[in-house]
C-alpha cells in the first residue's frame, strides 16, 4: 500500500499560509488541504486523526497539505502524523515555512 505524502505549513502569518495552501490546491485538484481547528498537541489530536482518516477515505488525495500550524506545535504534530494508525497511510514530506516558502509551486513539492 502506498502512503500519501503530507506537508505541514508552519508560520505565524496565517493569511499568507492560507493563500499558499489555496494556490497549491487550486493548481493540483488531486491535492487536499486540511485546516486544523484546534491544537494538535492534546485535545486536537483525536480530531486530527478522525478528520485525516475521513479525508483520505473520501477524497483519496495524492497529497495532503496541513494548514498553518503555530511553530511551537510542529514537533507534536509531526509525532502524531508519524504514529500509528496515521503512519500506515501517511508519510511526512517537506515542511512549508511561511513566508520563506510562499512562492513554491507543486513541482518543488513533488520532487521531494
Amino acid at each position: 500500500m502506498s502512503r500519501t505524502p503530507v506537508h505541514i505549513c508552519v508560520g505565524e502569518e496565517h493569511d499568507r499560509a492560507r493563500a499558499l495552501l489555496a494556490r497549491l490546491a487550486a493548481e493540483r485538484s488531486d491535492w487536499a488541504v486540511l485546516e486544523l481547528q484546534s491544537c494538535p498537541c492534546c485535545t486536537g489530536r483525536a480530531e486530527l486523526q478522525v478528520r485525516l482518516a475521513r479525508l483520505l477515505r473520501e477524497q483519496r488525495p495524492a497529497r495532503v497539505l496541513v494548514g498553518y500550524v503555530e511553530p511551537a506545535h510542529l514537533a507534536a504534530l509531526e509525532r502524531t502524523l508519524a504514529s500509528w494508525p496515521l503512519s500506515q497511510y501517511l508519510v511526512l514530506s517537506r515542511t512549508l515555512q511561511v513566508p520563506d516558502d510562499a512562492g513554491l509551486g507543486p513541482e518543488e513539492l513533488e520532487a521531494r
